[in-house]
Parts: C-alpha cells; structure tokens; sequence
C-alpha cells in the first residue's frame, strides 16, 4: 500500500511569499516615520509643559533629524541646534545635560527684567526698540534714555510725567524725573538647570507605539500586494 501526495503551485506559494517579505523594509520604514513623527509631537508638549515658549520656532527645533529609508532603517529624532547666532540652549535643559551659559561676547550676560522697559511680561519677547544691539550703546550711553551702570546693569531714564507700572505698589504710578528703569540685569554666567525629560518622553511614546504601528504598515503592504497579485491573475 502506498499514498502519493502531490503539491502542485508551490513555486507560485514561494514567489508570493518572496514578494510579501520584500515588503518588510518598506513596512517598517513607514512605520518608523510615523512613529518618529508621533514622538517628535510627545517632545514637544513636553517643550510647552515646562517653558514659556516665546516663539513657535523654538519647539520646532524638536523634530526628525533623520528619515528612516528601506536601505538604511535608522531615525534620529531630538533637538536640532543648528540655528543662526548664538547656539540654542533648549538641549542643555535635558535630563543630565545641565550645563552654564557663558557670555557668547564680552564679560558677562545681559538679562532683560521682566516688567522692565524691554520685557513688560514674561510671556512676552523683548521689544525690538529694546533689544540689546538696537540701543547702540557706546561709552555707556544708548538710545531711548538709556546708559549703562558697569557690572549692574542698562538702565532708562523715564520721562518725568509718565505713568509706569510699580511692581511694590502694585498699581501705575507718576515717574519723578529722577527716576529711572532697570533694563538689563549684568550676570557673569547663568546655570542652566534640568527643566525636562524629552529624551524620557520620546522614548516611552516610541516603546508605546511603534509596535502597533509597524503592524498596521506591515498588513497595509501586505494587503498592496495581494491587490497587485490579483490584478495580474485577472
């Protein structure tokens, strides 16, 4: 007694199979697109949480650095510092990155006081009238009133008259015309302390989420093929 068995289209079965696999890099570097994409939107609530972010492009400089490509599957999300002027400080506000802002010119760091000339709130940026290089100060005087006090600080002189607000008083109250308005505050450096977790944050959205996704884009391909494969048979 004998059983023959014979299996006939296996080499189409193969040919399938072979295409289905071929379909994993694109799968996956879809998938790690996506999921970057989610991460770099994790780091930047992450940004906004613990910041007053004065401008939009700052939290923009959280992105994708790197694409994922089906010859190379590497993503690289984080912060970007490649910016004009003086090198962004967002990263040194990282977990374990924690570091000092020297001056990038000069002796010391001219910070400009909230409720001040400059700044009226903290939320707010430093008006263009006031910005350090637009007060042209030289041998210790500026525009707008202004004159310098070596190793304190820019100072305004206030127009007598004028009603400014006082931050003791709480109220607005008449300038005398010796008063004047701390513009800048002279520091020699300032720490930059840990303000944040990105790193943390992008990396349990990642663990979260990539497996679910690469799924998702490993059966959408899947599904794209088999549509192909059934054309052709037609």
């Amino acid at each position: 007694m004998s059983v023959k068995v014979q299996i006939t289209g296996l080499e189409n079965a193969i040919s399938t199979a072979a295409n289905v696999l071929r379909q994993i890099p694109y799968a996956t570097a879809n998938a790690m697109t996506r999921t970057a994409k989610e991460a770099v939107d994790a780091g930047r609530q992450e940004v906004a949480a613990h910041f007053t972010v004065r401008k939009t492009w700052i939290a923009g400089r959280v992105k994708i650095i790197k694409y994922a490509r089906t010859g190379n599957l590497t993503t690289v999300v984080g912060i970007d510092p490649r910016v004009q002027g003086a090198p962004l400080l967002l990263g040194y506000f990282e977990e374990g990155e924690s570091g000092v802002k020297d001056p990038a010119h000069g002796s010391g760091i001219a910070i400009p006081l909230t409720s001040g000339p400059a700044r009226p709130d903290f939320a707010s940026p430093v008006i263009t009238a006031f910005r350090y290089l637009n007060l042209r100060l030289t041998q210790g005087k500026g525009r707008r009133g202004t004159y310098v006090v070596p190793g304190i600080g820019v100072f305004e002189r206030l127009a007598p008259g004028g009603r400014v607000w006082s931050k003791s008083k709480k109220k607005m109250v008449t300038v005398d015309s010796s008063e004047t308005a701390l513009v800048y505050l002279f520091r020699p450096r300032a720490p930059l302390k840990t303000r944040m977790q990105l790193k943390q944050v992008m990396e349990r959205k990642w663990a979260e989420r990539f497996p679910e996704i690469v799924s998702e884009e490993f059966q959408r391909e899947v599904m794209k093929r088999a549509e192909h494969i059934g054309a052709k048979l037609k």
